[in-house]
Formats: C-alpha cells, sequence, structure tokens
C-alpha cells in the first residue's frame, strides 16, 4: 500500500516505521571481499586472493597460512602441518611479525584465543576476530562496530 503524501508517493512503512540505527547499517553479505591490514603496522595482509599470516604452529614450527579474503569462505593453505583441532601458538603479520593474538576476547564457540586484524568495510576499518583453532569457524567483529555493520551469518538476519 502506498500513500501519496505532499506529491510523494511513500509506503506505509516509510510513513509509520521511525529510522533507528540498527536499521541503517551497513550490510556485508558472504563473499564480500575483506581488505585486511595489520593493527600494528598498517600493512596490507591482502593480496589478490589471498590474505597472508605468519603462523606458529603447537609444535612451535613457522610458516606461512594463507586464508580466503571473502566473507564466510574458510578455505586456507598453509606451508606447514598444523594439527586439526588444536590452538595455533600465535598468528602474526608477516610484514612487522607483531603478533596479532588478542587478550580482549575469545572464540564464541570454542573459547579458544582470538587474533585480531582491521578489515575495511564501506569506508571505514574494524577490527575483525577470528579463531586460532585449527578447524574452527568462528569469526566477529566488535559489539561496538555492531552497531555500524551486520554480518551475513548475524543471528539478526
Amino acid at each position: 500500500m502506498t500513500v501519496e503524501k505532499g506529491g510523494k508517493k511513500e509506503s506505509w512503512e516509510e510513513l509509520f516505521w521511525k529510522p533507528h540505527k540498527y536499521n541503517e547499517r551497513i550490510k556485508l553479505k558472504s563473499g564480500t571481499y575483506l581488505h585486511a591490514t595489520c593493527p600494528h603496522c598498517n600493512g596490507k595482509l591482502t593480496k589478490k586472493d589471498v590474505l597472508s599470516l605468519e603462523v606458529i604452529s603447537p609444535e612451535n614450527e613457522t610458516g606461512i597460512i594463507e586464508l580466503s579474503p571473502y566473507l564466510n569462505s574458510f578455505e586456507r593453505k598453509t606451508n606447514i602441518k598444523l594439527p586439526g583441532d588444536k590452538e595455533v601458538k600465535d598468528l602474526r603479520c608477516p610484514l612487522c611479525h607483531k603478533s596479532l593474538v588478542t587478550k580482549k576476547q575469545r572464540c564464541g564457540l570454542c573459547n579458544a584465543k582470538v587474533a585480531c586484524f582491521l578489515v575495511g568495510a564501506a569506508s571505514i576499518k574494524v577490527p575483525f576476530y577470528i579463531c586460532t583453532k585449527s578447524g574452527c569457524q568462528w569469526h566477529a567483529i566488535s559489539i561496538e562496530d555492531e552497531n555500524q555493520i551486520l554480518l551475513d551469518n548475524s543471528d539478526e538476519w
């Protein structure tokens, strides 16, 4: 149903629903390319179709893990063996070699440590968290950033 108001047609939703910050958020759909940067050196972590991080295995072996830079795509390659169902010791920036593991948050599924880097969403950069446990697909943005951005796998869809 539409109503003509002041020469302009409006739907009933526009007439009765008041704008709210939750209705004005940016929605990131599955498959969205995420430009990732290091929170320490601001270096680019994504190049072409790969998000590269330095990884330290539970056995202290150092290597590179390549993740898909697309939201909700869980493809990964690594040049070292990572045992399934175990946390890696560390994930680091391959440019400045600083740790990306944060003590501020834990995985929402398995309670493992999480790593954080920045992703470009629309015109802002926000912290993006991933689980350090091999095989766990948990990822999130901060609660504060959920006021501006809604991830495709959110419970609010």
